[in-house]
């Protein structure tokens, strides 16, 4: 157990940093995903990757108010900052293993942001709880 509180400077920053973060690239992914899914390095958009740009636009989206508004209480902010996470873990995973495709790029990229959003994340949570 960590003896971290809201009002942390790292607390505070992460979180709110990743609140903003996750509702812009939502709002991208939700009205602009095919300049979105080529801004994150995917080389081929079809209908598919549109449909699935939207539906990880509509959750970072989610996550990125859920974080906002729980900026004021730690057990909230504890709750949103383990869900972001393990989005970042699973999106991890999945960037992971786009490297042995042909979207080698967006898996590169992808997994460069993923992995240490997850562990910042699991930071945050420790010094939550």
């Amino acid at each position: 157990m960590s003896d971290g509180s809201v009002d942390a400077a790292d607390v505070r920053a992460w979180s709110l940093a990743s609140g903003l973060a996750r509702v812009a690239i939502g709002f991208g992914l939700l009205v602009a995903p095919e300049r979105s899914a080529r801004a994150l390095g995917f080389q081929e958009v079809s209908p598919s990757t549109v449909a699935v740009s939207r539906v990880a636009g509509g959750r970072d989206l989610v996550l990125g108010i859920a974080t906002l508004a729980a900026l004021q209480d730690r057990n909230r902010l504890l709750a949103a900052t383990l869900a972001n996470a393990a989005a970042d873990a699973g999106d991890t995973l999945a960037f992971g293993a786009a490297l042995g495709t042909s979207e080698r790029r967006a898996g590169a990229f992808g997994l460069a942001a993923a992995a240490p959003s997850a562990l910042a994340g699991i930071w945050i949570a420790w010094r939550l709880s």
